[in-house]
């Protein structure tokens, strides 16, 4: 999990020197067809898998519900409270991986436009 500070998601735990890259492999399958699926309800391209599922294992591992005990950031993309809307039913969302999903894709792609732009941004500053 990942503690936050002011816009964006700024990991207190993962710092840029001692922080390690979590594989995607982390990531249950279930939640990696979760994820395809929300792709294809918010019209997100195929070819974006790969960047999106890296930013969801940095982010929660691919824990379902996530919590973050030092913020209010949560669920597989770790979205604060301010963003909670982003998914489909709101914090009602939280436990349902595909809407956890939805809500990560929508926060991603209306900050960074894209799932490239935002997994370069986190490897360059570990927090999105």
């Amino acid at each position: 999990m990942t503690a936050t500070h002011g816009h964006g998601h700024r990991p207190m735990k993962q710092r840029k020197q001692g922080w390690t890259e979590k594989p995607v492999s982390v990531v249950p399958i279930s939640v990696q067809n979760a994820l395809r699926d929300a792709m294809r309800v918010e019209q997100v391209s195929a070819a974006d898998f790969n960047d999106l599922l890296w930013i969801m294992a940095q982010e929660s591992a691919g824990v379902v519900n996530a919590r973050n005990g030092a913020s209010t950031a949560r669920g597989l993309f770790q979205l604060l409270e301010a963003q909670y809307g982003l998914n489909p039913h709101g914090a009602q969302s939280f436990g349902n991986a595909q809407e956890e999903c939805q809500g990560g894709i929508r926060y991603i792609y209306g900050r960074y436009h894209s799932a490239r732009s935002a997994k370069a941004f986190w490897q360059r500053h570990h927090w999105y």
